[in-house]
């Protein structure tokens, strides 16, 4: 679980911003600021989204959030799939 500040909502170019205030992740990293922007996909129906995860370590030992990335791949397919089903 975590807490999540919006810092950014740009309609017109389809992306959000937020940062993670509280929770797990603050155990690990010093920020953790995600940024989500759909494109609309050229000559063709559905988009592609492209995250961005911008983090600074507690320390070296702490791993780059490579499971976090994957959970984000796997949630953005959820969608795409529920999208295309409606």
């Amino acid at each position: 679980m975590s807490r999540e500040r919006v810092e950014a909502v740009e309609p017109e170019k389809n992306l959000v911003t937020y940062r993670v205030i509280e929770g797990d992740l603050m155990k690990e990293y010093k920020s953790f600021v995600t940024t989500i922007q759909v494109t609309p996909k050229h000559g063709g129906p559905g988009s592609v989204v492209h995250w961005h995860l911008e983090y600074e370590k507690i320390s070296e030992e702490v791993a780059h959030p490579e499971t976090l990335l994957q959970f984000c791949v796997e949630l953005s397919k959820e969608i795409d799939e529920h999208l295309l089903s409606e």
